[in-house]
């Protein structure tokens, strides 16, 4: 038992590490593979460009190796929330919040799309990968951390668990960096909001409602999917 604990610590330990140095490493790699030189306004400015290639570091970096370790060690998705047991009831808790949010966006026009004028079919092929890569795989990511955190700590009965309140101040707060774009305002926001999701996903056990919320909710998903397909 205490191996496995340790074993599981690593596992967490390695996939924060990995949020930060895995999206940098792809984002270098872009920017080999499109000739731009390795500096941070010209970086900017090819994002800026083409927005949905930053859609491979958030695969890469955010949720692409929880889901790896998860089917390597053959993880039961139920215990992720991924299950049809209390569905309705996550919806039910999720939709309110999603409405709430988007009209508040509306409200304040923090709602912008433009087209990428991106042919078939790479139009497609960005606008699936953007919204898989905002929506559901960064709410895997949270999942994985809150479920395997408290995995460690023996508090996977509690809602509000010292492995929510951690993986969400850390993801919110690493906001800073990875989106400086955005300041501290929109770093606590997203820390406000998935400590909602968080509180969904540990009442009910069911991820599936707070994975469309944040799919909904989340500007970049929609903004990709926009203005892909536009």
């Amino acid at each position: 038992m205490r191996k496995q604990r340790k074993k599981c610590v690593l596992l967490v330990l390695i996939v924060w590490l990995w949020s930060f140095i895995g999206s940098i490493f792809t984002v270098a790699l872009i920017a080999y593979v499109k000739g731009v030189p390795l500096d941070l306004e010209q970086l900017i400015n090819m994002f800026n460009r083409e927005p949905y290639l930053a859609s491979y570091g958030e695969v890469v970096g955010v949720g692409g190796l929880p889901l790896l370790i998860s089917l390597i060690r053959r993880d039961n998705p139920e215990i992720y929330g991924l299950r049809r047991q209390r569905l309705l009831k996550s919806l039910a808790l999720s939709i309110p919040l999603t409405i709430a949010i988007l009209v508040a966006r509306i409200a304040y026009g923090d709602i912008f799309f433009e087209s990428f004028s991106l042919s078939f079919p790479y139009n497609v092929w960005y606008a699936v990968l953007g919204v898989l890569a905002y929506g559901p795989l960064e709410i895997f990511f949270i999942t994985w951390l809150i479920v395997n955190t408290d995995s460690i700590l023996n508090t996977l009965e509690k809602i509000i668990s010292p492995g929510l309140l951690v993986t969400v101040l850390i993801f919110g707060l690493s906001h800073i960096l990875l989106s400086p774009q955005g300041g501290l305002f929109n770093a606590i926001r997203v820390t406000i909001i998935f400590t909602a999701l968080g509180l969904i996903f540990k009442y009910t056990k069911n991820s599936i409602g707070p994975m469309i919320a944040w799919t909904l909710i989340n500007g970049q998903a929609s903004h990709l999917l926009v203005g892909c397909l536009t």
